[in-house]
């Protein structure tokens, strides 16, 4: 009650006149002012979702009493262009059928006053109940509303991937391993932690001071890790699956072992399998470091990227990444963004799309020539500064499209949080795909090179 003391002065007033034993420490009287906070503060989430537009998150386990629980996360924009995520509500689950689950969020919208119309996104785990392409949970509710797209988490898709690679081939599994043990004793210690921070820091200094890396607001942080792109990424692998991207990466390669005083094979030598040296393998180390480890590591990246993303949500992603103000909203592309309106029929009639075409020529143009824009990095931010500015007002279908794009849980997890702390590690922070790339295509050479 503290709490609230301090928060409401018509508490504080009443709780000053009222007898000295009136403490309210009884279970029932606990129970009943609890369930008041949770009124209020759903009520007030109600409020700024309105007739608006959210995404449906929502994760299932079981919990500490052996019980299905169903927890249930609204994600949306604010009126202050700020991407909200509240909880609204955890729901006992008899069943965990796709069928009994959209049951449940139905009862629970209708207590709520919400509707499936509302709905623009679905953020799920994997399960097939949950994420079935015909008789899932995602299907039945886009049966209902074609725009509430199913989005299966995409930084945790871009972990599926590399944790497929892994699997797969056998060093890049060792690897992961090492990295895994070298993590957990350098973690244990806050001495070991403070010494690697030290050198790395060290490192950075002396590599500013020879002009190897640049420096700039935000550059060179310890936890600065570039969101992906991924038609980026597999524009990327691509290019690496050539020769020139071998040839590349050899020259970084060389470089490195150089610097480190790592010895370096001949790669014309003959190569020999560490598990049988004995037998002749009939290849050299070139032709079993580029076509049996690198080729076959991008080759199933490629193969992994094309099952876990379909063309529908990799539409979506590349038409959403037009929005980004980035590097002067050089990605801005008018096409990709009506082609992103079209996703969104419901939001977008003929005569808006029309208007659109017009509202984003002038709007591009204003943009550019604010300087308050010129320095934005997330859509998020462009989001937010729209509305400081009003340009949400000058600007309404852009700003419309860009609340779409931001309501879509394209990188999420806060439902998986509430069950599974262990696992929302790997969902809520994403793994950048160029990152996984360099490691395999970096770091794994060098380390079996080490093993000869």
């Amino acid at each position: 009650m503290d709490y609230s003391i301090k928060q409401n002065d018509v508490v504080a007033k009443a709780f000053k006149n009222a007898p000295n034993n009136n403490q309210m420490l009884s279970p029932k009287i606990q129970r009943d002012i609890t369930e008041c906070f949770a009124k209020e503060v759903l009520g007030h989430v109600m409020k700024e979702i309105g007739n608006g537009v959210f995404s449906l998150l929502v994760d299932e386990c079981r919990d500490v009493s052996d019980k299905e629980q169903m927890a249930v996360v609204l994600r949306y924009l604010d009126k202050c262009g700020l991407v909200q995520e509240k909880f609204v509500g955890v729901v006992h689950v008899e069943e965990t059928t796709s069928s009994y689950l959209k049951s449940c969020i139905d009862l629970l919208f209708s207590q709520l006053g919400l509707n499936l119309e509302q709905v623009r996104g679905q953020g799920y785990d994997g399960a097939s109940n949950m994420s079935g392409e015909f008789n899932g949970l995602q299907a039945k509710i886009m049966n209902e509303n074609k725009s509430a797209y199913y989005v299966h988490c995409f930084a945790h898709k871009l972990n599926l991937v590399v944790v497929a690679i892994a699997k797969k081939i056998f060093e890049v599994g060792d690897f992961f391993d090492m990295v895994s043990v070298l993590l957990n004793v350098v973690g244990a210690s806050c001495k070991r932690k403070d010494q690697l921070r030290e050198h790395h820091q060290e490192e950075v200094r002396k590599a500013i001071g020879c002009g190897e890396i640049a420096t700039g607001t935000g550059l060179n942080q310890e936890l600065s890790l570039q969101r992906p792109d991924v038609e980026s990424t597999k524009r990327e692998l691509e290019k690496l699956r050539t020769n020139e991207g071998w040839d590349s990466l050899m020259r970084k390669v060389y470089c490195f072992c150089e610097k480190h005083d790592i010895p370096v094979l001949d790669m014309e030598d003959a190569y020999v399998n560490p598990k049988k040296p004995r037998q002749k393998t009939g290849i050299n180390n070139e032709h079993y470091y580029c076509v049996d480890c690198f080729f076959a590591v991008l080759d199933l990246l490629g193969e992994e990227f094309n099952d876990r993303f379909n063309e529908v949500n990799s539409e979506l992603l590349l038409c959403m990444s037009a929005l980004s103000p980035s590097d002067l909203f050089s990605r801005f592309d008018k096409a990709k963004l009506l082609k992103l309106a079209k996703h969104y029929p419901d939001d977008f009639n003929h005569q808006d799309m029309v208007t659109l075409e017009h509202e984003l020529g002038l709007y591009i143009d204003n943009i550019l020539h604010d300087t308050r824009f010129s320095s934005l990095d997330k859509i998020g931010d462009l989001a937010k500064l729209m509305v400081d500015t009003r340009k949400h007002l000058s600007y309404p279908l852009v700003y419309r499209l860009l609340k779409l794009a931001l309501t879509l849980p394209v990188a999420t997890a806060t439902d998986v949080f509430l069950f599974s702390p262990a696992t929302a590690t790997v969902e809520v922070q994403p793994f950048p795909v160029a990152v996984g790339v360099a490691l395999i295509q970096h770091d794994i050479l060098l380390w079996l090179y080490s093993k000869k």
